[in-house]
């Protein structure tokens, strides 16, 4: 079945830094998109949050080709007013993580949110579980 999960910066930065400890289940996940097995959907902040950190570490030309292959993934989702202010209301400590959660929740579309920061959504509904990369991996991808 063709899951549709919204990715959060972390999975991207995990796969354009090839970073050691988790680029192999992060690059799973896309490998999910390129086997048909999900579609990839996230949100130009995520993008450009994960360009600004990544560019830090990268030489400018490497980050650029870099994030402009991984957007070809993507689907792009974007808050509105609506989202904002759910996650201004919410009891997420940190209104980034909320703002997406909810732009994630309120398209209708996303089965899961994939993050290796479960913890900053211990306030996630049921409705839309965050689940790392691994966690998704065991339990939906055979």
């Amino acid at each position: 079945m063709l899951s549709n999960l919204f990715i959060n910066t972390d999975i991207i930065l995990d796969v354009v830094l090839n970073r050691k400890l988790h680029y192999e289940q992060s690059e799973a996940i896309f490998k999910c998109f390129e086997n048909s097995q999900a579609k990839l959907y996230t949100s130009a902040s995520v993008i450009i949050n994960a360009h600004y950190i990544a560019q830090k570490e990268l030489p400018k030309e490497k980050c650029r080709n870099a994030m402009a292959y991984l957007v070809e993934y993507f689907e792009i989702l974007e808050p509105g007013k609506q989202q904002e202010l759910k996650a201004y209301n919410s009891t997420f400590t940190d209104v980034e993580d909320a703002i997406q959660y909810y732009t994630a929740k309120d398209s209708g579309i996303i089965d899961f949110l994939i993050t290796r920061n479960t913890k900053d959504y211990k306030h996630a509904l049921k409705s839309l579980p965050a689940l790392t990369p691994g966690q998704f991996l065991k339990k939906h991808i055979k």
